[in-house]
């Protein structure tokens, strides 16, 4: 009988060969006929788990205050360095009065910088140099490419100098920011920049009183995604095996003004024994 079995195996490849235009036919050992056990099942998840988030509603008063960065310039007639000088020290002062008539504290105003420098009047340029590529390990006759030249040219004689003066405001409010901002370009400053205290890149925590609803909203979130799909893959929900709340995470929302509105984003993922 065995040997029948292998004789039919044999046959059956030779005619598959056939068919199919195999160039190698094998013959399978005396145990051919014998069947192998079917593999077990994988066994079925015990939990499930569910991601629900939860948000805590855009406010601007997060933002406690801020800063503001800007530059007074003067450029000098020739070489009347003073008299441009002179002209940059009267700016500051009627830019100083007017920011503590806008209620900006004296000791909040900071000079950051003061700088004199020549004026050109425009960019100049280095002229590049022509030089054959073989002089620089390329193939001759290939044109020439520009390069740089050892020493660079002396520039030209300035036309003037540039006096500049960098000031910085500390403001204690978004709205004594913008007054501040307001005040300084009307004042003539340039490179006006500002940024918040406690706004993006530093946002303050919402308190607990406000995290206790978006926490119990990701919560009911999760429990209804969770029941939804149990019930779709056609199981029934157990307990809870476990419940994990992230650190709310900031996002900021664009709008009219200076200040933009901190919104913030918890998650809570809710794990259920399945059965």
């Amino acid at each position: 009988m065995q040997t029948r079995v292998i004789q039919k195996t044999g046959l059956a490849l030779l005619t598959a060969a056939a068919l199919f235009g195999a160039a190698q036919v094998m013959l399978f050992p005396s145990n051919v006929g014998a069947q192998t056990a079917p593999e077990a099942p994988a066994s079925a998840p015990s939990t499930l788990s569910a991601t629900g988030i939860g948000q805590v509603p855009g406010d601007t008063a997060q933002a406690s205050g801020g800063a503001l960065m800007m530059s007074i310039e003067e450029r000098s007639k020739g070489s009347d360095v003073p008299a441009a000088v002179k002209t940059v020290q009267d700016r500051l002062a009627k830019l100083r009065s007017a920011l503590t008539a806008a209620g900006v504290a004296d000791s909040a105003i900071h000079m950051q910088g003061f700088n004199i420098g020549p004026d050109y009047g425009y960019p100049y340029p280095v002229p590049p140099i022509a030089v054959d590529p073989a002089a620089t390990g390329g193939s001759a006759g290939s044109g020439t490419v520009p390069a740089m030249p050892a020493i660079a040219p002396r520039p030209p004689q300035p036309s003037g100098y540039l006096v500049s003066a960098q000031l910085m405001v500390d403001t204690t409010s978004p709205e004594q920011l913008a007054t501040a901002m307001r005040v300084a370009i009307e004042g003539g400053a340039t490179n006006v920049n500002s940024f918040l205290k406690g706004g993006p890149g530093n946002p303050t925590p919402p308190d607990a009183a406000k995290l206790a609803p978006a926490i119990a909203s990701a919560t009911q979130q999760a429990k209804v995604m969770a029941q939804a799909s149990a019930q779709a893959a056609g199981l029934t929900l157990g307990g809870i095996s476990s419940v994990t709340v992230l650190a709310p995470t900031p996002s900021y929302n664009g709008g009219p003004g200076p200040v933009p509105a901190v919104t913030w984003q918890v998650q809570v993922r809710v794990t259920y024994a399945i059965k």
